[in-house]
């Protein structure tokens, strides 16, 4: 059972919680070497206009790039976050189905034949792993 599910910045809803792994700073221009982590909920985007100059012969300079933001509420204190970070939607399982799954692996089976238990009672479907090259013929014949 996965915890959380990647989800694009494009996709983040207001009033729902989300783990944001930060690895950029809020103007885009230096990648952290550690990642930070923390869970927020989100409140709004923000649009920051990008800054030029202007010299009297026309020329325009880009002194910084336009972006957007998101808002953060983390612990009642909101966070602005630059939106090319990644951003993490948080699954929270049924209680009833996570009681059964615990109680099917915690008998003292092979970890094989649980996982066929598990299939067969429908609590999560059975996961077949291919290759890139069996995914690559499949699109193909599609």
């Amino acid at each position: 059972m996965p915890l959380s599910k990647q989800i694009s910045q494009y996709n983040l809803k207001p009033d729902k919680k989300y783990l944001i792994e930060v690895q950029w700073n809020i103007t885009n221009n230096l990648r952290l070497n550690k990642s930070v982590s923390f869970i927020g909920t989100f409140v709004d985007y923000v649009y920051v206009r990008g800054r030029t100059h202007s010299f009297d012969s026309g020329l325009q300079l880009l002194t910084s790039r336009s972006r957007y933001e998101a808002i953060f509420n983390v612990d009642g204190v909101q966070r602005k976050v630059s939106t090319v970070n990644k951003f993490f939607e948080v699954l929270i399982p049924n209680p009833i189905q996570f009681a059964n799954v615990y109680r099917i692996y915690t008998l003292p089976l092979p970890n094989v034949l649980k996982r066929e238990i598990r299939h067969f009672l429908g609590h999560v479907n059975k996961l077949y792993y291919k290759t890139k090259h069996e995914m690559k013929i499949k699109q193909k014949d599609s």
